[in-house]
């Protein structure tokens, strides 16, 4: 029978345990250079203009601000990490930038399969509970079959040539926030990670962002978290410091994500003020038709299942 461990992920050990910081500088070193190689986004939309002209209805901005958040509203529903919503993502991103990906940037339906199987996938290597197929064709109002499912997850894998372990912006993050001095309270340090962690999730919806280094993105939401801070809790010449040992251990430097930050900031006050209620309201279908996905789609199976624990699972069907 084969044994089940939950690993920590990258985040949970940076985040409770004590790490070196030449143990920070390598692990950082390392998660840079996998988002400029293997892990590497570009612009997906800006590339298939052309393509994407000749479709009826293709795929744009709004299509990815509507699936993140039914993704959001999903993993909340099942109690996942929200940190799982981005690396689905990562994975439709990649997907999307191969020969075959840009086949669904055509159609929407086929983007909005992508995208939910994209959230499968990543749920499925990344969380401790399993999220069945049938689920997803539940959620989909029988747009889809268990076998779309199935068969999309098996094109995506082969398209990123299964490799799906890349570096996550909420890892930045929390490696990021792991240099702060010592001296700084813990609870001054949680306060700066969630609020970061918050913008994090602001820029997963942003197409803007997309082919954006993760760990330029990451940064310029910790620089924002600092300068929102009480100088009585966090002195100017502790700030300093910081930056000065993110831009010492990183080699990524302020200057360099100063549009980032402005950019997470417009987008944060915007959300806040109610100007983009289409990123805050509930998810509408893709189509204007409406025989997509939505937030009902979530409720409705709300009062009838919930997610099967892998550990429960394999109680129940052994693998030999």
């Amino acid at each position: 029978m084969v044994a089940l461990s939950i690993a920590t992920t990258p985040l949970e050990d940076a985040m409770l345990h004590h790490i070196d910081v030449d143990e920070i500088s390598d692990r950082v070193a390392i998660m840079r250079i996998q988002e400029d190689t293997t892990y590497r986004v570009k612009d997906y939309l800006a590339e298939s203009t052309g393509i994407r002209k000749l479709a009826s209805k293709p795929v744009d901005e709004d299509c990815r601000v509507k699936m993140c958040e039914w993704c959001y509203q999903v993993v909340d529903f099942c109690k996942f990490r929200r940190e799982t919503v981005g690396i689905g993502m990562s994975y439709l991103d990649r997907y999307l930038c191969t020969p075959k990906g840009k086949e669904a940037l055509c159609n929407r339906k086929e983007y909005q399969l992508a995208a939910m199987t994209a959230l499968y996938i990543a749920i499925k290597i990344h969380e401790p509970l399993e999220m069945e197929t049938s689920l997803l064709a539940d959620l989909s109002r029988g747009c889809y079959t268990e076998m779309e499912f199935v068969h999309m997850e098996q094109t995506i894998l082969q398209a990123l040539k299964w490799r799906v372990n890349g570096p996550t912006l909420l890892g930045f993050v929390a490696h990021f926030v792991a240099l702060l001095p010592e001296s700084v309270h813990p609870a001054i340090a949680e306060t700066i990670f969630d609020y970061a962690r918050y913008q994090t999730e602001i820029a997963i919806a942003e197409h803007v962002l997309v082919s954006i280094k993760p760990s330029e993105v990451a940064l310029a939401a910790v620089l924002n978290a600092i300068e929102g801070m009480d100088v009585a809790l966090l002195p100017l010449k502790v700030q300093g410091k910081f930056v000065r040992n993110i831009e010492r251990f990183s080699e990524i430097f302020i200057d360099d994500v100063e549009h980032i930050q402005s950019h997470l900031s417009l987008a944060l006050a915007s959300l806040l003020s109610g100007d983009v209620s289409e990123i805050i309201a509930a998810v509408t279908d893709i189509e204007s038709e409406g025989e997509y996905v939505d937030d009902k789609s979530i409720t409705a199976y709300n009062r009838r299942n919930s997610p099967v624990s892998v550990v429960q699972r394999n109680r129940q069907t052994s693998v030999v």
